[in-house]
């Protein structure tokens, strides 16, 4: 395995930046349509088209996910996005008509700039084209994708991913992964680092071999932007994913599960002026069925190793980020 959200078949992810905006975007899509939820904690969301993916809607499913920086002018990218896609023939079957639904989320990384359009495209449309052009099942963590303009409260924030495998009650072996934009308001370091809040969950050296300490917290909130700017808003936002036949009221848990992972690996988290947004999606064809197929014992387990992963994926953006010219990455001031 990779490492990476892309372990689970039937993901493919696609990135591309800019770097005269400081700004990214980061494309999940497949050659099938995924069963979908969302669960929203932060208090200044950006998103769109997620309205079909909350219980009580019909639809429950999505043929892309877009994670965006850009705030609101980045949900532009799923315009793009849903174009290839008709192009290609996918989307929802309403009589003659093919609908690509793409649901989206965006982090706040806007520097000073008076024009975000070239030849009447957002540049946020325009890296959605290359984005889902470089769809892949391998691609680049940190400062790349949407997270190439993301920041923390005290290090380079950035793009991260995560997966294990699970072996059920059954014997049988499921994947789960995580896909994370880390652009937290809080501090994702134990005080002033280097070890990350939830280091301790590292697998095969993925954080460079964390070791364990014995420092305590020191009560100190080290959060950026704690003031009446509305202006300036972050957020966490991400995808979690799983091969399990889960139904959607099963993804709705499994994203209210994974944001506890935020919580445990960002100081302070959900805050006013975070947009924290968790996507959950199953591959499998049969997680459309609302008849229970895995049992809470087994839900727990893929759920919880799930969560794991979005931790993993959160401290994986901010380990693997590079500096592009603002505030220090962890290897700057760390990898001695």
């Amino acid at each position: 395995m990779k490492n990476l959200i892309t372990d689970i078949e039937g993901i493919l992810v696609g990135c591309a930046e800019d770097n005269s905006f400081s700004t990214g975007v980061t494309v999940l899509s497949g050659p099938r349509p995924f069963t979908a939820a969302i669960d929203v904690r932060g208090g200044g969301a950006g998103t769109r088209e997620t309205e079909i993916l909350k219980l009580e809607s019909s639809i429950g499913r999505v043929d892309a996910i877009v994670l965006s920086g850009g705030s609101a002018f980045g949900l532009d990218a799923s315009s793009e996005v849903q174009k290839l896609l008709l192009e290609e023939g996918k989307g929802y079957k309403v009589k003659d008509h093919s609908i690509p639904l793409v649901s989206s989320a965006v982090i706040f990384d806007l520097i000073k700039k008076k024009n975000y359009w070239k030849n009447n495209l957002s540049i946020w449309r325009v890296l959605a084209n290359q984005a889902y052009k470089n769809l892949s099942e391998n691609f680049l963590l940190g400062s790349y994708g949407a997270g190439y303009g993301a920041n923390t409260a005290t290090v380079k924030g950035g793009q991260g991913s995560a997966s294990s495998e699970v072996e059920l009650s059954n014997g049988k072996k499921i994947k789960v992964g995580s896909l994370v934009i880390n652009n937290a308001v809080g501090n994702p370091l134990l005080n002033d680092g280097p070890n990350f809040l939830s280091g301790y969950l590292e697998v095969n050296n993925e954080l460079g071999g964390q070791t364990l300490t014995k420092e305590k917290y020191d009560g100190k909130i080290r959060a950026k932007r704690i003031s009446n700017n509305f202006e300036q808003l972050n957020t966490v936002i991400g995808i979690v994913a799983t091969n399990a036949p889960l139904n959607r009221i099963q993804l709705k848990r499994m994203s209210i599960m994974c944001h506890g992972s935020i919580s445990r690996s960002i100081h302070p988290s959900h805050t006013p002026m975070d947009g924290d947004t968790i996507f959950a999606i199953s591959t499998s064809d049969k997680s459309t069925n609302i008849t229970e197929e895995i049992n809470k014992l087994d839900f727990t387990i893929i759920s919880t190793m799930a969560s794991d992963t979005f931790s993993r994926a959160c401290n994986r953006a901010i380990f693997e980020a590079k500096n592009i010219g603002g505030k220090p990455s962890w290897k700057d001031l760390f990898n001695n």
